[in-house]
């Protein structure tokens, strides 16, 4: 997903572009040779690149005539990756003389995976990246990348296992109006793991092989369930909600003073298929008799309050609700998210919302929120660490840099959709005054 800030932070790629300046015709008011005007400039063709690229496909889905612009064809160099894997390994065996042949044999089988995983990963499809800003109004920004593969293309992992078909955004409808930032998109575990497996199987390699089994006992003997179960219950969806409670406060640490901030929340939701996760969950906590069970026709949710952190109200919270999984600070959160999805005021209701999502794809395969109160409990911190003499000169320099990212950004709305040639990541954000 694109950062908030203005992409003329891209300008770090080392990429020049010539811009072509097309002049406009003028027309010819009488067509009498002697009331004729100067001619008209001719208008030379564009040039053709004797090297066929993707650029027209890519300055489609950009903004020309904005701050920023910029496209990078990458398929003579990123189409030729595994090549290179397959230079680097020559030349990395040719002077290996005194290895012995199990050494030798042990770096076939490695460059072997490392190649096979390039190759079935979807980087060599990349055949273009394109990317713009344009200032919709003064302070707002609508700023696009670009990532494209022809249409024979797209096999690879990079183009299915982050969604596929763009769908209603449905988890902006329950978001808090308390909402700091949230962050929810497309995400298939289980093909990840299940590749990762099938390399580490044939690759002939016996550690990797050990290595994979080891790990799905552990799994299984921390968690009492199988690898295999708990990937085949998830719904190839993520999500983590932010929120900064504005009825409460808490005291944070810094430097050596305290700093008072509206208490913050969190809750991160894994879309799920059946309650195995949480029926495990439960089984756990069965027998402490501190949790505090809640079930209902819609809600199956425990909790375990937390009283060792004076002023903050920490409550352990665990739901399978609304076709997710929620692993909560607290079970409020969990409430309002709930009320919200059943048409009570969440930040889709807001002004900032409206504004910042205006024209905005309204599907997609993720989408990303940073609010304005976000920025400003970051930059209330800020000032209290630049007040802070126990700072070194180091450490304030560095928080100036990461801070002042924010500064810029403000806050924004970002959607990403998963085209028939690529991925759009398409952000609106407000800058805030320097």
């Amino acid at each position: 997903m694109v950062t908030f800030s203005s992409l003329r932070n891209f300008a770090v790629i080392p990429l020049g572009l010539s811009l072509l300046a097309l002049g406009g015709c003028g027309k010819v008011e009488s067509p009498a040779p002697e009331a004729a005007g100067p001619a008209a400039a001719a208008v030379s063709p564009a040039p053709k690149s004797a090297t066929p690229n993707s650029f027209d496909e890519v300055a489609a889905q950009l903004d020309p005539g904005g701050d920023f612009y910029l496209y990078l064809s990458t398929y003579q160099w990123l189409g030729k990756v595994s090549h290179g894997i397959d230079k680097l390994h020559d030349m990395v065996l040719t002077g290996s003389d005194s290895q012995t042949a199990t050494q030798r044999d042990q770096e076939e089988k490695s460059f072997a995976v490392l190649k096979d995983i390039i190759q079935k990963s979807g980087l060599e499809e990349i055949s273009g990246v394109g990317a713009s800003s344009f200032a919709i109004s003064p302070g707002l920004h609508r700023n696009k990348i670009f990532l494209h593969h022809y249409a024979d293309k797209g096999s690879g992992m990079l183009w299915s296992m982050f969604g596929k078909e763009p769908h209603p955004l449905t988890s902006l409808d329950f978001l808090p109006a308390d909402t700091a930032a949230a962050s929810f998109g497309d995400f298939d575990l289980a093909q990840l793991v299940n590749f990762l497996r099938q390399e580490a199987e044939q690759s002939g390699i016996p550690e990797a092989k050990q290595a994979v089994t080891q790990w799905q006992t552990q799994f299984a003997g921390v968690s009492g369930l199988q690898l295999d179960d708990v990937l085949a219950s998830l719904n190839g969806s993520v999500g983590m909600v932010i929120a900064l409670d504005a009825t409460s406060t808490v005291s944070i640490p810094v430097g050596n003073q305290q700093q008072t901030i509206a208490a913050p929340r969190l809750a991160i939701l894994l879309a799920v298929k059946n309650d195995l996760i949480f029926k495990q969950v439960d089984k756990m906590a069965g027998g402490n008799p501190g949790v505090i069970k809640v079930d209902e026709p819609d809600l199956r949710m425990r909790t375990m309050p937390v009283p060792f952190f004076p002023g903050l109200n920490l409550r352990p919270s665990v739901a399978q609700w609304n076709g997710f999984l929620v692993i909560a600070s607290d079970d409020r959160i969990i409430r309002d998210m709930i009320a919200v999805q059943k048409g009570g005021p969440g930040y889709k209701s807001t002004p900032e919302y409206a504004a910042l999502s205006a024209g905005l794809p309204d599907q997609g395969n993720s989408f990303c929120v940073s609010t304005q109160r976000f920025a400003d409990t970051v930059r209330k911190i800020q000032s209290q660490m630049y007040a802070n003499n126990s700072a070194t000169p180091a450490q304030a320099a560095l928080v100036q840099r990461w801070v002042s990212g924010i500064q810029k950004a403000g806050h924004g709305y970002g959607v990403g959709v998963r085209l028939p040639n690529g991925w759009l990541s398409v952000t609106q954000s407000r800058f805030s005054a320097p």
